[in-house]
């Protein structure tokens, strides 16, 4: 099953592309980046959750409160799939850059500085959620949703099974906090 995007849910999704432009118009990293982090926070906002955006200059982007407990969301985004070594891969995938911060990726964050990375997928408007302590690579990879890929196992991941709430619980508070399904 696809996931929606925040558009479609809403009843915003682009026609002839008049609603939204192109993301290859946006002027640079900086701006796909807060575009990135405003989808998220919005996701989780629309979907009950209390999210703000941090300040800049920050190890994280978003701060999400769950039952008074502040869960610091790092937010990575990525214009659309890419095939980097077509001499392996068959198929393209959603690459993040999960340790590197800021212009080229020149600054490394601290350890423990957050606790959950949103990766968004800018052409689909699509999110996943996933704890840290899930992320132990550089880098991640996410399927493209409808692509059909040969090999399947535990590191393959997927946006429609990366959501806030299976993050929450593999971090360990849903429960602990009483969220509701």
């Amino acid at each position: 099953m696809m996931q929606k995007s925040l558009f479609e849910h809403l009843g915003l999704a682009p026609d002839n592309g008049r609603h939204i432009r192109e993301t290859s118009e946006c002027s640079d990293d900086l701006e796909i980046g807060k575009a990135a982090e405003h989808l998220v926070c919005a996701d989780l906002i629309l979907s009950g959750y209390r999210a703000f955006l941090s300040d800049q200059g920050l190890a994280y982007d978003i701060l999400v409160d769950i039952g008074g407990r502040f869960l610091r969301v790092q937010v990575k985004a990525t214009r659309k799939p890419k095939n980097h070594d077509p001499k392996t891969r068959v198929t393209p995938g959603y690459f993040f850059h999960l340790r590197r911060a800021g212009k080229a990726g020149k600054r490394h964050y601290p350890k423990n500085a957050f606790d959950m990375y949103a990766l968004v997928a800018l052409d689909r408007q699509a999110v996943a959620y996933l704890p840290v302590k899930d992320c132990p690579n550089q880098t991640i990879a996410l399927r493209v949703p409808g692509e059909n890929y040969l090999q399947s196992g535990s590191l393959n991941r997927e946006f429609n099974t990366a959501s806030f709430r299976a993050a929450l619980e593999r971090i360990g508070l849903s429960e602990s906090f009483g969220i509701a399904e």
